[in-house]
């Protein structure tokens, strides 16, 4: 099956915007997973482990932009890295809105906060481009002048891929986070 000329336009779109070490982040994203999910192994506790395989084996289907807006109930999950292994947070609030620009994401609530944009990658998927703020903070943009090359701890900028799980079930998956873990997931339900 030919992919369409719109959609490669925008998954070359996104590569361009990218820092190269974000474009590197998500293009290393099965090796954050693989080495995530070895160091988590046996670590968290069982809801928190099942709530993990929940995710590692859930089936993607096409991304539906126009099914993904609205508000949404969000919570991270941390996998790997040498500090808890495996956490799960609690629930915070979401939205994933439509500009001029396509679709935008928000974390609204919590002390690590989010906003930025998604761009196709192919029908399964979208790349979020993000710009990371406290929850005491406005929100920045993806690419602010205190993300230097990307690299430093400090880093605020967030990447990730975007996967649709089913019409009220979302999948953001963070390769590579400046600190804490190996990779992040963060589960969107729908906010009813």
């Amino acid at each position: 099956m030919a992919i369409p000329a719109a959609t490669m336009a925008m998954a070359a779109e996104w590569r361009e915007t990218a820092h190269a070490y974000d474009v590197e982040r998500i293009e290393t994203l099965g090796a954050a997973i693989a080495q995530g999910n070895d160091e988590a192994e046996g670590h968290g506790s069982g809801y928190e482990q099942a709530v993990a395989i929940q995710f590692i084996n859930a089936p993607v289907g096409t991304f539906d932009d126009q099914a993904a807006i609205g508000a949404w109930q969000c919570r991270t999950i941390k996998v790997g890295g040498s500090l808890a292994r495996l956490v799960v947070y609690d629930w915070f609030k979401c939205r994933i809105t439509r500009d001029s620009g396509g679709l935008v994401v928000e974390k609204l609530t919590g002390s690590q906060n989010f906003k930025g944009r998604l761009y196709t990658d192919g029908p399964n998927r979208r790349i979020l481009l993000a710009g990371g703020f406290h929850g005491y903070e406005k929100p920045r943009p993806y690419q602010a002048p205190d993300s230097a090359d990307g690299m430093s701890p400090d880093n605020r900028d967030k990447v990730a891929v975007a996967e649709m799980l089913g019409p009220d079930w979302l999948r953001f998956t963070f390769p590579w986070p400046a600190r804490e873990s190996t990779y992040d997931i963060i589960e969107f339900r729908r906010d009813r």
